[in-house]
């Protein structure tokens, strides 16, 4: 069974990076981004099954990767700041938020059973945020 692709959009290293080492580890190949127009490149490049997007990158904001993404794909947002993903987890189907600092067991916990949800394309009414503690 092919292993699932995950793109990851971080602008900082030191997260990016071992997030990327995690993902690997537990089962998913990942392309990754520092910037939205790298992102969105990715995309068109190739399909991914998966994202897990930071709001805040550089100049410009995760949220122009996050509706580029096909829907049902899954989408985990990361933020330190959650009031700017709310509309995001309201109106776009399958997306999860995750406060920074975050688990990253927690975070591949939360991608994993959304890859094995069945998927409902009507966008979602709540959200549910999830909030951990790990940089």
């Amino acid at each position: 069974m092919p292993r699932p692709v995950v793109l990851v959009v971080e602008d900082d290293p030191a997260v990016r990076e071992p997030l990327q080492k995690f993902l690997v580890l537990h089962g998913f190949d990942v392309v990754s981004a520092e910037t939205v127009e790298a992102a969105l490149e990715r995309l068109a490049e190739q399909p991914v099954q998966a994202a897990v997007v930071d709001l805040r990158l550089g100049q410009r904001s995760g949220r122009e990767v996050i509706v580029s993404i096909p829907s049902p794909t899954p989408v985990i947002i990361f933020s330190a700041v959650p009031d700017e993903s709310a509309n995001l987890e309201q109106f776009r189907p399958n997306t999860r938020l995750i406060l920074k600092p975050f688990s990253l067991l927690m975070l591949v916990e939360t991608l994993q059973n959304m890859l094995k949800a069945p998927r409902d394309p009507a966008p979602r009414r709540s959200s549910r945020r999830i909030s951990t503690s790990m940089p």
